[in-house]
């Protein structure tokens, strides 16, 4: 089962049941954490925040078939391509990385309203355009919000 992305309000509610105390069923992340790891990722899609793509070009297929054709889910416990640990806290609670989050939600949507046509890079898939990168965070926010347990 996916997370429906495409609708904000719930996903936004979905987040604001979150205590921010609450234990991942995996991993290391808090709440906080992966609220702002979700920041980061729509603020790439909506080209705010540019990460050259990390993956040799010749995976890139491979990856495509599984993020965006396949019906599997993120593997529980996948790191995030050069990350070890936990980054700083940027925002001063929960509640701020939450609302924060929602804007840059609705920045993705108006980039791609205003510019139909774009491709942005993913770090893993290089170049995607719009329908894919709601498919990327269809799967990408279905993982985190799985690992603490609102779906």
């Amino acid at each position: 089962m996916f997370l429906n992305f495409e609708d904000k309000a719930d996903v936004i509610s979905k987040l604001k049941s979150l205590d921010k105390n609450q234990q991942p069923e995996w991993g290391i992340m808090t709440p906080q954490h992966m609220v702002e790891h979700l920041i980061v990722t729509t603020k790439m899609s909506n080209g705010s925040l540019t990460i050259p793509c990390r993956t040799p070009k010749e995976q890139i297929p491979q990856y495509k078939a599984f993020l965006l054709e396949s019906d599997q889910e993120m593997q529980k416990g996948i790191k995030a391509g050069g990350m070890e640990g936990l980054l700083d806290l940027r925002y001063p609670s929960l509640e701020a990385a939450i609302d924060k989050l929602e804007n840059e939600i609705n920045q993705f949507h108006f980039y791609f309203e205003n510019h139909p046509n774009a491709k942005v890079v993913n770090p893993v898939l290089d170049e995607i355009d719009y329908e894919d990168w709601k498919t990327f965070h269809k799967k990408h926010f279905t993982h985190h919000f799985k690992q603490f347990g609102l779906i």
